[in-house]
């Protein structure tokens, strides 16, 4: 099976041209591949992120799917004459892809944040999805250079490994690591065990749905979220329209 993804560059990161069929049916063909891969995303952190850290611009560069995670991306594509792909989040779309995994008979395993979330996790997506094998999970706060936690994951042998760390250190993670577990497809996915599960609630679906969530995110919570949003975006579009890159 040949994968060949067409990209776009913002900010020099190659951003795949990809929908939400599509990125699912890639997945399917990577794990049938028996090899490791990297399923990231990008949104406005992401991008500045990235911009400012080359390597972790050269991690998403590497990766065999970069999907847009955001309106603020989406834009700032158009603004440049760049048709990006679907906006797309992982909450949106997981349920998707466990149900592509029961189908399939692909393994996963739940990788982040706090023993009890994770766990909690595991057990939600359990609850909805019986027929899935949920290969193990682990909490997030480790070394990132842990033997244990790589040798735990090899052992398990998912075909998907679902981790939830945080940006960039979930991406770091599963680069610096995927040859040494030698199988399985590495898909970050930041927040999501707890969207998941309620421990965090999401904005109203109508204000996902036009592109406000992170209004909604810094109204909840502006001490958390004014560098990242009140800062944040404006230098994003700085770079995109005056910074020089492609």
């Amino acid at each position: 099976m040949h994968l060949e993804l067409q990209t776009k560059r913002l900010l020099n990161i190659d951003v795949s041209i990809i929908d939400q069929p599509q990125l699912l049916e890639t997945i399917d063909i990577l794990v049938r591949q028996k090899k490791p891969a990297l399923v990231n995303n990008v949104n406005i952190h992401a991008c500045n992120l990235a911009y400012e850290q080359p390597d972790f611009r050269n991690v998403l560069n590497a990766s065999e799917i970069v999907f847009c995670d955001g309106f603020g991306v989406k834009l700032a594509g158009f603004l440049t004459g760049k048709r990006l792909g679907q906006r797309m989040t992982p909450p949106d779309w997981i349920d998707d892809l466990f149900s592509l995994c029961v189908r399939n008979g692909f393994s996963v395993y739940f990788l982040g944040d706090t023993e009890e979330v994770v766990g909690g996790f595991a057990q939600q997506v359990q609850a909805n999805h019986p027929e899935l094998t949920i290969a193990g999970w682990h909490h997030g706060f480790f070394d990132p250079d842990s033997v244990d936690v790589v040798e735990a994951v090899a052992t398990a042998g998912a075909d998907i490994v679902i981790t939830g760390m945080g940006m960039p250190r979930q991406e770091f993670w599963a680069f610096n690591v995927k040859d040494k577990i030698g199988k399985g497809v590495f898909i970050a996915t930041g927040a999501l065990f707890r969207w998941y599960t309620g421990i965090d609630r999401r904005a109203p679906k109508w204000v996902t749905e036009c592109g406000l969530e992170w209004l909604a995110r810094l109204v909840k919570n502006p001490t958390r979220h004014f560098r990242r949003y009140g800062i944040g975006i404006p230098r994003f579009y700085w770079r995109v329209l005056f910074g020089g890159s492609k």
